[in-house]
């Protein structure tokens, strides 16, 4: 029979080690029937009291009843069947019990009514506080609509004191914020709960379930930053939690605080619950909440929706149809189980919540298209000639904003009734204004066959100019083939002076020079650019602005910024085309922001952005992406996240991806400055959305991973750490070899909170090797100490190898404070090898040797550690007596803001050591002080 016990006991271990769901519950149940079958009892308890515990994580409340009701029989039958632990969890499931029941039209008035009297009897008879009681019957009664019943038995909850069985502070804080604001009482609820939220509860419930209460009430009273900062944070905790509530809550604030999108996307994570939800009251707000979100949404939008291992593809209209009946027949049934109309008037007052103040979330998501503003009509004009004639007036004047809405205005199939040359103009210029939102493949071969077009047309000027704008658009795209479209420009301007108008002249030197700047071929582009400004001072004065923009260009790249500044400022101060206009602003706005002129920087990065923000166009977006760089070149992120939110949101209107990414990236830099982790990580996830997975810049996304994983793991999500750190290891190029060691320095101590030590100490070691190739020899010996630090106890060879490859490079590391700290760890790590090895007298040795080192470094709260570790390895060689004095020594380093892990090792040690010498260690004064201020 011990056999078949064993066999029992390994079976419960094993299920109950399983990952949580129903293939885990439905394991616990067959390891019931096996505890029964032996008659094993205590076994047998275990079981059931972990099948209520597993049928709460599922939200399934009639799985509950069962066990709930063996663990009574059995408690009858053998209370000494449950251990301490066990008791606790039974007497705490007789609340769980109530209020499944209540959630379950299923089980009647009078049964719930049971359960509720069974649930007060049993505390009044264990002597516990009536708080839980008072609260059940509350519940019970606002449920059901009856007002004055809740009144009172709140009130009563709110007066009765806490006890063991009480919910969590932070839980009766939620219900009485809620309780203030269903009366309208929004500033007390915020008042009364906010104190909380500065509190860490270790409730799994909270502080999602403060900050959703609460959110409706910021809305109420006009905070929006608050509000916003609630929603955030909660949904962050909430998004994953396939079964718990207040997902309604979260789905009702976006559809009525101008969040739809954001709703649409949590609502998509969720569409599991409109056939599987497994509490029918959660079903039923969270139908309304999921309807009410979707009367926002286009009625043709789709959704897929799974049902029993097939998926259905509903449009938004129809998905909403069905939720609300769902959620109106749900209620109905509420309704006759509890004799009233409540539960029927809150689901139609969800259905029928009108918007609220607009809430701006943490980051700008992607938003349908609004209806043109009239000064982005499409311009009207008679003869289709006239339009193309002046479409390419506009562009050849630099009125280039003037010419993209002419041009938005041809229509597509205009090309029969134009001239031939006139129509192929028409080509060129449609094909290099579409170089901002197509591939630019496409571009330059629609661009090459327009020009070709106009060499047919005899048109040899004008195909010449356009070769030279087409070099510029391949430097732009090529990441080695800068060197052959500088040839193609040189043919061009050689051309240009044999048979080239004097406008052509000037243009071909210009975008040369422009290719050469690129080429940082300095010299020449000076050369070019003084050029081409004597020649548009000579011959064609509409190209002297733009010349003289050139020319300031060139300045500034040689250094002269000074002077580039005055040329920039004077041509600013009179009237020029907004093409020369638009380059001069981006070029003034560099030069200060290289300056370091952080005031004058963002006020011309102000002016830059509203002068091209109307009408909307990939110029509105290249004014936000400088304003965006200057502001993370200044490091003034924290002070301009308006402003950063804003080019966010013009990278999804007018914008490409990486626009809307490097957007992100700075905005989320900004939310680390001002300690808004949550924010930080949205804007990092957006950043990572827009970019996709395919085609993917390194510079933008390994950065962006790099960061996110960086916040993931300060926001203790450490498995999503490691993906999007793993995800930048793998896009890191083969020749940046600094950037590799960071990502792996960061993954090994992300996979070494994991419990993953093999691969935490492979990742240093990789990064130790990729800091070698930089080089940077400080960088790799640090990396080497991680290495060995996070290697298993039982690799010792391994780890003194490591420590002896980090020694060798420590007469490399130039900073002194820097070789001092590497060189104490290495020594406390030896001590601990040696202690591994039960070499105490050497282990004592290079403590010492490390303690000495961090004393002299000044990192007290290490000297404590490194102190009661030596008393700690005395006491194991027998030497009590010494290491109650090293005890007491750790006890002077302790400050007011050491650590309480270090102050408990010490209190340990110092007690261990008294006892050894048979001393009363109760009575010693400074093992009192040292536990009272644990306790406290």
């Amino acid at each position: 029979m011990s056999e078949e016990k064993d066999a029992a006991e390994r079976r419960f271990v094993e299920a109950y080690h399983m990952p949580e769901g129903m293939a885990r519950h439905e394991a616990l149940e067959r390891a019931a029937r096996a505890a029964d079958a032996v008659d094993h009892l205590p076994l047998a308890v275990s079981c059931r009291i972990a099948l209520i515990r597993s049928a709460y994580d599922l939200g399934r409340y009639d799985l509950m009843l069962a066990p709930f009701a063996w663990c009574g029989t059995a408690e009858k039958r053998d209370p000494g069947a449950f251990d301490e632990w066990e008791t606790h969890s039974f007497d705490w499931a007789h609340k769980w019990i109530v209020s499944g029941l209540i959630a379950d039209p299923r089980f009647t008035l009078a049964q719930i009514g049971s359960f509720v009297d069974q649930l007060a009897a049993r505390y009044q008879r264990l002597g516990y506080s009536m708080q839980p009681v008072h609260g059940a019957r509350a519940d019970l009664a606002a449920h059901v609509g009856d007002d004055e019943a809740y009144r009172e038995h709140f009130a009563r909850y709110l007066a009765v004191d806490r006890g063991p069985m009480s919910d969590c502070e932070a839980c009766v804080v939620e219900e009485q914020a809620g309780h203030l604001i269903r009366q309208g009482r929004h500033a007390e609820a915020v008042a009364h709960a906010e104190h909380q939220l500065e509190q860490e509860t270790g409730c799994a419930t909270q502080p999602q379930g403060i900050l959703t209460t609460l959110t409706p009430a910021f809305v109420a009273l006009g905070d929006v930053d608050r509000a916003r900062q609630a929603h955030v944070v909660a949904h962050r905790l909430i998004r994953d939690d396939l079964v718990g509530g207040y997902l309604d809550d979260h789905l009702v604030f976006c559809a009525t605080s101008g969040n739809v999108r954001r709703g649409v996307d949590l609502l998509r994570g969720h569409l599991h619950r409109v056939h599987h939800s497994t509490s029918p009251s959660q079903a039923a707000h969270f139908s309304a909440g999921a309807a009410l979100l979707l009367s926002r949404v286009d009625p043709d939008e789709e959704f897929a929706v799974p049902r029993d291992g097939v998926t259905t593809v509903l449009t938004a209209a129809r998905l909403r149809e069905l939720l609300e009946a769902q959620a109106l027949d749900l209620a109905a049934r509420f309704d006759r189980r509890n004799g009233s109309d409540a539960m029927t008037r809150r689901i139609r007052e969800t259905l029928e919540r009108p918007d609220t103040i607009p809430v701006p979330l943490a980051v700008p998501v992607a938003t349908p298209p609004a209806p043109a503003a009239p000064e982005e009509e499409p311009i009207a004009v008679g003869d289709p000639v006239e339009l193309a004639r002046s479409m390419c007036a506009a562009f050849d004047e630099g009125e280039f904003v003037t010419g993209m809405r002419l041009l938005r205005s041809l229509p597509a199939d205009l090309d029969p009734l134009l001239p031939e040359p006139l129509a192929a103009l028409v080509a060129v210029r449609r094909a290099i204004a579409g170089g901002h939102v197509r591939p630019r493949d496409e571009v330059l071969a629609e661009l090459d066959e327009g020009i070709e077009r106009l060499v047919a047309c005899g048109e040899h000027d004008l195909a010449n100019r356009f070769r030279a704008r087409g070099a510029g658009l391949r430097a732009e795209s090529s990441e080695d083939g800068s060197a052959e479209c500088v040839e193609v420009a040189r043919t061009c301007l050689a051309e240009a002076e044999v048979a080239g108008t004097a406008y052509t002249r000037v243009l071909t030197r210009l975008l040369l020079a422009d290719l050469l700047a690129d080429a940082e071929e300095h010299d020449e582009q000076g050369v070019l650019a003084a050029q081409a400004l004597e020649l548009a001072r000579a011959e064609v004065p509409e190209l002297v602005s733009r010349a003289r923009c050139d020319r300031a260009q060139h300045l500034a790249t040689v250094g002269d910024l000074e002077e580039a500044r005055a040329e920039v400022e004077d041509l600013l101060a009179g009237g020029v085309p907004a093409s020369v206009r638009f380059d001069a602003l981006r070029l003034l706005l560099k030069i200060r922001t290289v300056r370091g002129d952080a005031e004058e920087a963002v006020a011309t990065a102000a002016e830059f952005v509203r002068a091209f923000s109307a009408p909307r166009g990939p110029w509105t977006a290249e004014a936000h992406r400088q304003r965006v760089a200057s502001v993370e070149r200044l490091g003034l992120e924290a002070e301009h996240l308006v402003e950063l939110r804003d080019a966010v949101a013009a990278g999804h209107e007018a914008g490409a991806p990486d626009d809307v990414a490097k957007a992100c990236y700075a905005l989320a830099g900004g939310y680390l400055k001002a300690g808004r982790l949550v924010e930080a990580a949205e804007a990092l996830e957006e950043a990572v959305r827009v970019v996709g997975a395919d085609d993917v810049d390194p510079d933008v996304v390994v950065p962006i991973r790099y960061r996110l994983g960086q916040v993931c793991a300060r926001l203790d999500e450490t498995e999503s750490a490691r993906r999007h750190l793993e995800a930048a290891l793998g896009l890191v190029p083969p020749d940046e070899s600094w950037r590799k060691a960071m990502v792996l320095d960061l993954l090994g101590g992300v996979l070494r909170r994991l419990d993953r030590t093999l691969e935490a100490a492979s990742a240093y070691q990789g990064a130790a090797s990729a800091w070698q190739q930089v080089p940077d020899q400080a960088e790799a010996a640090g990396s080497l100490v991680e290495a060995a630090a996070a290697l298993p106890n039982e690799e010792t060879a391994e780890c003194a190898a490591t420590l002896d490859a980090a020694e060798r490079l420590l007469p490399e590391v130039e900073d002194v404070d820097h070789r001092t700290h590497l060189t104490a760890r290495i020594a406390a790590i030896r001590a601990f090898l040696h202690v591994q090895a039960g070499e105490h007298a050497e282990a004592v040795e290079q403590n010492g040797v490390a303690e000495e080192l961090a004393a002299q470094i000044g990192d007290v709260d290490w000297q404590a550690f490194l102190v009661a570790r030596g008393a700690r390895f005395l006491l194991e060689s027998g030497d009590a007596v010494n290491a109650e004095a090293e005890a007491r020594r750790a006890v002077t380093l302790i400050t007011d803001a050491t650590p309480p892990q270090i102050l408990g090792d010490t209190a340990n040690v110092l007690e261990e050591a008294l006892r050894a010498q048979d001393k009363a260690a109760q009575a010693d004064p400074l093992l009192r002080a040292l536990n009272t201020r644990l306790e406290a």
